[in-house]
């Protein structure tokens, strides 16, 4: 696809086969727009940019003190080339002006001196005409292409093989929207794994088009075989079109998509609420989406921490509208990031959106080893959103069942580990039913007048010594009980000598009153500890 007219194209013109480039060689791949003929030494306030001028020398032999600054001045209109008669006012052109052109990058070209101008501007006119003529002809064709391809429906792969065949260029098209990258090159294949290609990387090192409407983007066309610069003027005409066609493209799949998705979600909800009447409705619901029930489930629960706080501090929303709506965007997708990378690990999950919170049900046969991978998996679910948004989310997660009518039963077990875990580390954490231990019977009674006067009875006098005295033995408790109460390795943990720790350890008893050796006064504190993390 020729992109444009430049100076060079000009000059590979039958009819100008003896002309010869003086200076600016480096400059020939300009554009030319038009050819003028100079015959005043101040052409410069009717130059439009792209002009290649023609002069048969008497204006520079006239003036030859300002040959240098008028060359100068021509480079700076953006006049882009010279084409000047020799052996009539000039025999040669001054070094120094050869100097130059070669210097700013303008191109100086001697034309035989027998050609009339005539001879010189029709062909060059010509050329810029048939050109122009092509660039209408190629917009009428893209402009029937791309009303095609919308009448007819054409899906992504199609439209993305059409601009690269206008275009000419190995292009890649990634749908922001659907998380999807097209490829086009002889052939055209989506590709599914955005793992293998780093579009971030991509739209820095290669040229590209965003594809938006109304400041939202949608996507990005990236020039796979171009490094970064200027995309050429005649190719926003194909771009502009592609646009428009790839927007409505995906409009459509969005609006099927959620169609979809709410039957999806209706269905997902009504498992893990236990609002299905049998394993037979189960199934024939999972077989109209392509879903196979056979292996061991349990629900993983990722939610956006502090998240409706923002709704909170919004104020009036007829004010903030925008942000509101940026909210909705920023929410939609942090829980699609959490699908993404579920999905790399359990391809067979299914999920439910419950607003700032996505529910998975998982499925797998490797049960000695699902630990291990559903702690890797959380971390990396805490760390690509830690890293990518404004935003943390924690993870809670529910004991496996062997039925999927039972696994509204591990649904409740993962809501309680994101309830404890939040009265325990308040946010960005992973937590597991089965390590709740004894927070599963202190999370029903924490917060009564029992259980506090228990907690202020057991360590409250702790707590009263270290405001007064401004010591630290309540964080030194801590340690110790978090430590099995192995005195050694708490004063490990907190960086202090091992006799300081004792010290400690023997005057924390004697503000409690009590024998810490013995069994029955360790559970009574360690419990207490816990009440006092849950209600502070």
């Amino acid at each position: 696809m020729n992109k444009r007219v430049t100076i060079r194209d000009i000059l590979n013109t039958e009819e100008f086969k003896d002309f010869v480039v003086l200076a600016g060689d480096s400059a020939l791949d300009k554009e030319v727009n038009s050819i003028t003929i100079m015959d005043s030494p101040d052409p410069f306030p009717w130059s439009v940019g792209g002009e290649i001028v023609l002069s048969s020398g008497y204006i520079f032999k006239k003036h030859e003190s300002e040959f240098e600054e008028l060359i100068r001045k021509m480079n700076d209109t953006g006049i882009v080339a010279l084409f000047i008669k020799l052996n009539r006012y000039f025999d040669y052109i001054p070094q120094n002006i050869i100097d130059l052109g070669n210097e700013i990058g303008f191109v100086i070209v001697s034309v035989p001196v027998e050609l009339s101008f005539v001879d010189v501007i029709n062909p060059t006119l010509s050329k810029i005409i048939n050109f122009q003529s092509e660039v209408i002809r190629r917009s009428e064709k893209i402009l029937s292409d791309f009303t095609n391809l919308v009448m007819n429906e054409s899906d992504t792969l199609t439209i993305i093989k059409v601009i690269s065949e206008i275009l000419g260029e190995e292009i890649c098209y990634y749908d922001m929207k659907l998380n999807e990258m097209y490829h086009c090159k002889s052939n055209c294949y989506k590709e599914l794994d955005l793992e293998r290609i780093n579009i971030n990387q991509l739209l820095i090192e290669k040229e590209s088009y965003r594809i938006s409407m109304n400041n939202k983007i949608f996507g990005y066309i990236v020039f796979l075989s171009r490094e970064k610069g200027d995309i050429y003027k005649d190719e926003f005409n194909a771009l502009a079109h592609a646009n428009t066609a790839l927007i409505l493209d995906t409009q459509k799949k969005l609006s099927s998509m959620q169609i979809e998705n709410r039957h999806k979600n209706e269905f997902v909800r009504d498992i893990i609420t236990n609002n299905i009447k049998s394993k037979i409705e189960i199934e024939k619901r999972a077989q109209s989406f392509g879903w196979t029930f056979k292996e061991i489930f349990r629900t993983l629960i990722v939610d956006i921490d502090n998240f409706k706080d923002e709704y909170i501090k919004m104020g009036n929303a007829d004010e903030k509208r925008d942000i509101n709506n940026d909210l909705d965007d920023i929410r939609d997708n942090i829980l699609s990031t959490a699908v993404r990378v579920v999905k790399s690990y359990f391809v067979d999950s299914v999920y439910v959106n419950l607003s700032d919170t996505v529910v998975f049900l998982i499925q797998n046969n490797i049960e000695n080893k699902i630990d291990e991978i559903l702690e890797k998996m959380s971390k990396e679910i805490r760390n690509t959103i830690g890293n990518k948004f404004d935003f943390t989310v924690s993870v809670g997660i529910g004991e496996p069942q062997k039925d999927i009518i039972n696994v509204y039963k591990s649904y409740k077990e993962a809501q309680m580990a994101i309830k404890i875990g939040r009265t325990i580390y308040n946010s960005s954490f992973a937590l597991h039913y089965k390590d709740l231990g004894v927070y599963r019977i202190l999370y029903s009674i924490y917060q009564n007048e029992d259980a506090l006067s228990f907690c202020k009875s057991s360590i409250g006098k702790i707590l009263d010594y270290d405001v007064q005295y401004n010591t630290e033995l309540f964080s030194s408790l801590q340690k110790i009980a978090d430590c099995d109460w192995n005195l050694k390795i708490a004063a490990e943990k907190l960086y202090i000598h091992y006799n300081t720790m004792k010290y400690r350890y023997k005057k924390i008893a004697e503000i409690l009153d009590k024998d810490l050796n013995k069994t029955e006064a360790r559970t009574d504190i360690s419990l207490a500890l816990k009440i006092y993390k849950m209600s502070e």
